[in-house]
């Protein structure tokens, strides 16, 4: 985990990162070993620092505030919301899956962790909006290269609270994924952030879309 402990002092300038830095090399073998079984990362993969480092670079922009509530969609092997639940311990983060035997996976992994601040669940992301308890009750909506924009916003308008966002961690060109997007809601309202960081992080062309609903 050099490479992360280099980018979090360097971009985002936390001086003692030991401890989070021993959290994910927990996570990393954590993920390794359940990864024997269920298919949460690349078969061929030795490591996760990539995947994590992918999942938490745009936060030398954009910043959770303590206790806000995050819903992560489609979240695979926790990525980006387990990353993001060991550096922003104050919110509280839901993970969902609709894969079960991901979400078994995920959920031994969060209690071997000890993160107290994430829960796991096990079900569609347009499923997950028709429970009551999931209306308007979260205050940002995040996926990693789920989905298209306009997927993603439908799934996702409903479980955001009012003023809440919808984050998309994205790669390459999404002019096209926008103008779709924007054609189907003419209201939405999306600011593009681009990143560019040392090409030793393999943090390639890589952009968060911040929306917010209409």
């Amino acid at each position: 985990m050099k490479l992360t402990e280099k980018f979090l002092t360097e971009e985002f300038h936390i001086v003692n990162s030991s401890i989070i830095i021993q959290k994910f090399i927990e996570y990393e073998n954590l993920i390794l070993k359940w990864n024997s079984k269920v298919n949460l990362i690349s078969r061929r993969a030795t490591g996760i620092e990539d995947l994590i480092l992918n999942s938490i670079f745009f936060i030398s922009e954009f910043k959770f505030q303590n206790g806000s509530t995050i819903c992560d969609i489609g979240t695979g092997g926790g990525f980006p919301g387990i990353p993001l639940s060991i550096l922003f311990s104050q919110c509280q983060f839901t993970l969902v899956d609709s894969i079960r035997k991901k979400v078994t996976a995920l959920s031994d992994i969060v209690n071997s962790l000890n993160l107290k601040n994430v829960v796991t669940v096990n079900t569609r992301a347009e499923t997950l909006r028709r429970f009551d308890e999931n209306f308007e009750s979260f205050d940002f909506v995040i996926s990693k290269a789920v989905s298209e924009l306009k997927y993603l916003y439908k799934w996702s308008r409903d479980l955001v609270k009012p003023n809440g966002k919808i984050l998309c961690i994205k790669g390459g060109d999404v002019t096209g994924e926008l103008r779709e997007l924007k054609k189907r809601y003419s209201g939405v309202r999306v600011k593009v952030i681009d990143f560019s960081f040392n090409q030793v992080y393999k943090i390639d062309d890589k952009k968060l879309l911040i929306i917010e609903p209409s």
